[in-house]
């Protein structure tokens, strides 16, 4: 513990800073590097489940690709609940209007918990059937271990909302280290039970689902305890939901559907290209994605650790008008995403193969998945680009337009080549799907990002 904080002195790792003051691209860094360890340790909740569950054979790992799509619609709805509250919240507090805040974060509690009822359909066997038929699955036993594994989905959402809004507002107040804690702590029991259940009490898949309930639970009575501590903003545990709340949640939603359209879109995306892969080059094609996107995971959640420090330090100084500081944390967020996800990047290109065995894939999977992730590494400076500017659709309540560049990326851009390539190429240039994308939403967000500074700048009338 002493040699922790220690560290935190030595270092940038404190996860706390002015954002209405000092020096901007210091702020983003302290704010950054917690940051940015969350979002891995919230993809480490997939990575490690992913892993222990490749271990019990290929048909686990085909199965666990098609949930994949359900997870990030999961994601997807809670991301907008989150981000048009981050947006809400984060100006509201640059307008010194803390009871405002207070409001806003209550009524994004209660619309969260609303939305959990919306995964109930999932414990049904049937229902799970239908939808992951249409997403391409026809083994019986496929079908049965995708269901077996989002039947913990609805309860486990509960939690997962509650820790969503009570990170955005730490998150809003300059705090990032609470979160990166959550994680810590949750990640850290999920990795002792994952092995426990699935191979020594024998619950196989299920086994996976469950360890990651119960870190996720440990992890919210810690944050219950911060938040009595060190938040100037409550968070009600239990569900709360009134008719007053109307007027907020559409304030939330203007910001927050587009976002969840957005990663939806994703979860669209994906399961159209599996199905695409499937049809084209077989199951084995599907495999090699699904251990590409879990590698992929480590580039670009830094860029989105990155997005969750931007988006209430420009919301904050949106709301105080205070545009020459929304530059310079652009600029700073561009720097940082450079540096960090340039690094991971360029080691994935040159050595894919250490983290790919984790998943022990068949020696033809994993020569697959290093094919399609250094294709995909060539196109990540347009990606930090696109990354970085959404940020800034968020904070000023224009996510619509990063909803728009999503749209075209992950739904017409992506699929549209993948099709057209497996029409003509073999399965070592499939994968050039993804540069294309990224170089269309790159084009897109060169022309939105540009308007919408010079709209800002004419609204502060600087």
């Amino acid at each position: 513990m002493k040699a922790l904080k220690f560290l935190r002195r030595m270092t940038w790792l404190q996860g706390k800073a002015d954002l209405g003051e000092g020096p901007v691209l210091a702020a983003l860094v302290k704010l950054s590097i917690p940051s940015i360890a969350m979002v891995l340790f919230h993809t480490l909740f997939h990575l490690v489940d992913t892993v222990f569950i490749s271990w019990l054979g290929e048909t686990h790992m085909v199965a666990i690709s098609y949930t994949y799509p359900v997870q990030i619609g999961v994601f997807a709805i809670l991301e907008g609940v989150g981000n048009g509250m981050t947006a809400i919240v984060g100006r509201r507090l640059g307008e010194d209007r803390l009871a405002d805040a207070q409001r806003t974060t209550k009524a994004a509690m209660g619309l969260a918990y609303l939305l959990c009822l919306l995964w109930i359909p999932f414990i049904f066997p049937g229902v799970s059937n239908y939808f992951f038929r249409a997403l391409g699955a026809s083994d019986p036993e496929t079908l049965k271990l995708t269901w077996l594994y989002n039947l913990w989905i609805p309860i486990t959402y509960v939690l997962i909302s509650f820790s969503y809004v009570t990170n955005s507002v730490f998150r809003c107040q300059g705090n990032t280290m609470v979160p990166l804690n959550y994680f810590i702590i949750a990640n850290s029991v999920n990795l002792v039970l994952d092995p426990l259940f699935i191979f020594v009490f024998g619950w196989d898949i299920t086994g996976a689902a469950a360890a990651t309930f119960i870190g996720r639970a440990i992890g919210t009575f810690y944050l219950v305890k911060k938040l009595k501590e060190e938040s100037k903003i409550s968070v009600p545990l239990l569900p709360y939901i009134s008719s007053k709340m109307l007027p907020i949640w559409g304030r939330i939603s203007m910001i927050g559907l587009p976002v969840t359209l957005m990663s939806g879109s994703v979860a669209l995306g994906l399961g159209t290209v599996n199905r695409i892969l499937t049809m084209a080059y077989g199951p084995r094609a599907v495999a090699a994605w699904m251990v590409d996107l879990r590698v992929e995971d480590l580039s670009f959640n830094t860029l989105v650790g990155i997005n969750n420090a931007l988006v209430p330090f420009l919301a904050f100084n949106y709301g105080r008008r205070d545009i020459a500081r929304m530059k310079k944390g652009l600029n700073s967020g561009f720097i940082i995403g450079a540096v960090v996800t340039g690094v991971i990047g360029l080691a994935l290109a040159v050595c894919p193969h250490p983290l790919i065995a984790v998943f022990k894939p068949t020696g033809e999977v994993a020569s697959i998945a290093a094919r399609a992730l250094r294709i995909s590494i060539a196109a990540y400076p347009m990606v930090i680009y696109y990354t970085i500017c959404n940020s800034l659709f968020l904070a000023t309540g224009y996510s619509v337009f990063g909803f728009v560049v999503q749209i075209l990326r992950a739904v017409v851009l992506r699929i549209s080549a993948a099709h057209i390539l497996s029409k003509f190429v073999s399965l070592e240039y499939i994968w050039l799907f993804q540069p294309i994308s990224f170089v269309g939403a790159t084009i897109l967000t060169i022309f939105l990002s540009s308007f919408l500074m010079k709209k800002i700048a004419r609204e502060i009338g600087k």
